[in-house]
């Protein structure tokens, strides 16, 4: 099974890659074509980090094992069609931790090929990355004495915002 992943750089300008893998490849693998494909230099450190519809960041799989006990996944441990299996499946995609690369990917078409390719393959590019990673709005339009300084606990209505079951 082949996948193609829509990878999109947070920044003002549109900037995006396609890029077709095979399911059976590992996260690694994708790491490595968006790092290639975005002109990214060096081997930084790097995340991915599973998503709903919505981009909220879920689960992360990093690059290296960063859990105490060295039982953590790693990408080179991970099938990419096990975890994002179909078309619409998401992920965060976050290259260099000190500059904040930020990259949405997205699953837009899965498809069946008997034809022997080399993957991952670029097959379609829009837009030059900038020569800077572009500025994190880290904690968007906080109010941080407004919002952080109320005696009064916030609750959250929607209880599928804490569901697992809500990422692919």
């Amino acid at each position: 099974m082949i996948h193609k992943f829509r990878i999109i750089l947070e920044t003002d300008e549109d900037v995006f890659r396609d890029i077709e893998i095979e399911s059976t490849q590992t996260l690694l693998d994708l790491h490595k074509a968006i790092r290639d494909a975005f002109d990214l230099e060096g081997e930084e450190l790097a995340s991915f980090y599973l998503s709903n519809e919505d981009w909220f960041q879920g689960s992360e799989i990093p690059l290296l094992d960063t859990s105490e006990d060295d039982t953590g996944e790693v990408m080179d441990e991970i099938k990419i069609g096990d975890v994002l299996p179909q078309k619409g499946s998401r992920a965060i995609y976050v290259y260099d931790f000190l500059e904040m690369w930020t990259f949405y990917c997205e699953v837009v078409e899965t498809q069946v090929i008997s034809l022997q390719g080399k993957f991952p393959s670029v097959v379609f590019e829009f837009g030059k990355r900038p020569e800077n990673a572009p500025e994190q709005n880290m904690f968007g339009d906080l109010d941080f004495d407004a919002d952080f300084h109320d005696d009064e606990e916030e609750e959250v209505d929607d209880e599928s915002y804490y569901d697992p079951d809500n990422y692919y």
